[in-house]
């Protein structure tokens, strides 16, 4: 009889090959190569430049976990799972399936012992700088970075937007914003509010774009800076996906900084991924491996985030659940 509890191990332990099988697949953009049907391995092979019987190979593997199909006869096809990683879906996850299986990402992994001995990034000690600061001197990736981001997170950015009343606010500062899809998102669905869109200069000279397309710029301020020096002031002040890239020292640093920019009647609003009680499986807990090996941040549950909070001269109010892995919780300035 075969022991259920040793084959789940060993599903977990192959888990590993997962994310290179799919990376290499989106890398490659067999899905885009599959709309208009079924196609044999080699057809594939010679549209995209790969080794025919390597590339059968790693399509036999990807259809055993479903992500493309077989139909016995030797043609592949789109899945449910792979349609995803067209890259003419809206909120394709093209991106996010190659950054996680690029080198940068991935290797860092060889070193988790590193990170569980010391508390500090394996990323850190690979590669001999912060992964910001890898991201910034590799414009190619950090490209990619960025659109695995708006894709992953392309659901949540909806749903913070309408769980919230920002309607009570003459202006919404979005602090570390990105290119500013969650901030257009909120001016979308309330009409009388402006936003001030606050990021590092070279992300800023690339949010104009977002707002050009939704008609927005007659709303929106783009200003450039270091959040942890200064940033603007408005009725409300967010900060979403930013918090957990940092230690506690760090985030309540950041906070202290949007406290001082904070006027005594406005709100700060903070968008993350919670932690939840109990030991059920949650994407925030394998979340928080990443910001330990990669980034030297944490995922945080809502004691700590309270704590993190009062440190930086806050006190909570609220905490909204926002779809399946985001929150929004929502702060007064204290004292």
């Amino acid at each position: 009889m075969t022991d259920s509890n040793a084959a789940e191990l060993m599903r977990l332990l192959t888990a590993k090959w997962y994310p290179p099988v799919i990376g290499v697949l989106a890398d490659l953009g067999i899905a885009d190569h599959l709309v208009d049907g079924p196609r044999p391995a080699g057809e594939l092979a010679a549209a995209v430049g790969a080794h025919p019987g390597a590339l059968h190979r790693l399509l036999r593997a990807a259809v055993s976990i479903g992500l493309f199909t077989h139909d016995g006869s030797g043609n592949f096809g789109l899945s449910p799972m792979s349609e995803h990683l067209r890259s003419d879906r809206p909120g394709s996850l093209r991106p996010a399936a190659v950054m996680f299986a690029m080198e940068p990402f991935w290797s860092p992994y060889g070193r988790i012992r590193h990170s569980v001995l010391t508390g500090e990034p394996a990323f850190d000690q690979l590669h001999g700088m912060s992964i910001y600061q890898y991201l910034s001197e590799n414009p190619d990736q950090a490209a990619t970075f960025g659109a695995a981001a708006a894709a992953f997170h392309a659901q949540a950015v909806t749903q913070i937007a309408i769980s919230h009343d920002f309607s009570r606010y003459g202006t919404v500062v979005d602090v570390g914003g990105g290119t500013g899809s969650l901030l257009a998102a909120i001016l979308r669905a309330h009409p009388a509010v402006r936003g001030v869109l606050f990021d590092r200069p070279d992300v800023i000279a690339k949010a104009y774009e977002t707002f050009e397309q939704e008609k927005l710029t007659d709303r929106i301020e783009l200003v450039s800076g270091d959040f942890f020096e200064s940033v603007p002031s408005g009725d409300a002040l967010l900060i979403k996906s930013c918090l957990h890239n940092f230690s506690d020292a760090e985030a309540t640093e950041i906070l202290r900084v949007m406290r001082r920019a904070t006027p005594p009647e406005a709100t700060l609003l903070v968008a993350e991924t919670v932690v939840p009680s109990g030991d059920g499986p949650h994407y925030s807990k394998l979340d928080d491996i990443e910001m330990l090996v990669i980034a030297g941040g944490a995922d945080r549950d809502e004691q700590e985030y309270t704590r993190l909070l009062t440190a930086g001269g806050f006190s909570l109010q609220s905490v909204t659940p926002c779809g399946e892995r985001f929150s929004l919780l929502e702060a007064r300035p204290a004292g």
